[in-house]
């Protein structure tokens, strides 16, 4: 895990309170966020006032700031040392041209609770999971509406706890069920949101493979063309079977941008923004394969597909065959699934085949 998505849970038991009940600290996001909490806390029950609390209160907050970023909301508790800070971080200006982070947007919190209040830890911490889960996958105006309705979560939360100091388990069941129905709707919105970033990146994926296939055309045909099969009588085969190479890349590409347009294209957003990109860059060059092997089963003649006698409509009929290929793989795995059964008949593997052999034993008794 990354440092924008870093997230620390600590929790431990410490002495009792005046109505003897034990006290437990957790803690998410930033490892020097419990530093600032400390320090505000300590400023805040000095009164406020300029003095040795402020200064060492500012030098804290300068000093998380310079590292986590800009503290956008920050919900601080009077009563206990408590918090749930939102910061938003952005990114280099080179860095955010070539990728669709801008920034790095974290949730932050350190809260006490008595043992009485284990549902609301029990929340805070489900709050914490989807934060990361959001941090991981959404981008942009998305990533910071579910932060931010996070945030708002668990600070209502920790105003809770600071509001009503001796609620009965009744109330903090009340408000738990509350906020638990939010958390799921934050969570429905996360779904919906990662699914059409997951889409957008597979997409960006398939641009990037596109762009990497063309170049290994472009190599190949140099090649091709160095060793001289561009020049006659090869020139037409040779054109051809670099269309096949286009055409199958972009009926790949086509296939998918349909099937993403008619809800048809699900892909697993939660396996990272990464490997989803690493799967659509691998599309195009699929594609690609399948019309150039289309291409040599055809003019192999074990598909005994009869050719245009023209060359010229040759060209465009494999060109077209090519683009099916990519474009619809079940009709591709028939097809294969043809030439596969044609071999296992011209090795020997059907009927004809063992009667061929068996004619040239008696030919040779």
């Amino acid at each position: 895990m990354d440092a924008a998505t870093e997230v620390t849970d600590v929790e431990q038991t410490t002495a009792g309170t005046a109505h003897d009940e034990a006290w437990t600290t957790q803690q998410a996001g930033s490892v020097s966020f419990p530093q600032l909490v400390r320090a505000h806390y300590e400023w805040e029950r000095s009164g406020g006032h300029n003095g040795a609390g402020e200064e060492r209160y500012q030098d804290v907050l300068r000093r998380f700031q310079e590292t986590e970023g800009e503290l956008m909301h920050a919900y601080w508790a009077t009563k206990r040392p408590s918090a749930v800070a939102l910061t938003v971080k952005p990114r280099n200006r080179f860095v955010t041209m070539f990728t669709d982070d801008d920034s790095v947007i974290r949730l932050h919190r350190v809260t006490d609770w008595l043992a009485r209040e284990s549902l609301i830890a029990e929340l805070l911490h489900h709050c914490d999971t989807l934060a990361i889960k959001v941090s991981e996958v959404l981008r942009g105006t998305s990533e910071r509406i579910a932060m931010q309705w996070i945030y708002a979560v668990e600070s209502h939360l920790l105003g809770f706890i600071e509001r009503t100091g001796t609620a009965d388990e009744k109330a903090i069941k009340e408000v738990y069920e509350r906020q638990a129905d939010e958390l799921i709707e934050i969570e429905r919105y996360y779904g919906r949101a990662a699914s059409k970033a997951g889409r957008i990146v597979y997409f960006w994926g398939m641009v990037i493979g596109a762009v990497v296939s063309g170049l290994i055309g472009l190599a190949l045909a140099s090649l091709l063309w160095w060793s001289g099969w561009f020049d006659e009588p090869h020139t037409r085969g040779a054109q051809t079977f670099f269309v096949c190479f286009s055409s199958g890349g972009v009926g790949a590409f086509v296939s998918v941008l349909m099937r993403m347009s008619s809800n048809r294209f699900r892909v697993d957003y939660e396996v990272g923004r990464s490997t989803i990109r690493r799967l659509g860059s691998f599309r195009p060059f699929i594609g690609a394969v399948f019309g150039i092997a289309l291409y040599f089963l055809v003019l192999s003649g074990m598909l005994r597909i009869d050719l245009p006698a023209s060359r010229a409509e040759t060209f465009f009929f494999l060109g077209s065959l090519a683009f099916l290929a990519g474009f619809n793989e079940r009709w591709t795995n028939v097809i294969f699934g043809q030439a596969e059964q044609t071999i296992a008949t011209s090795l020997g593997g059907g009927s004809d085949g063992k009667r061929g052999r068996k004619k040239d034993e008696d030919d040779k008794d």
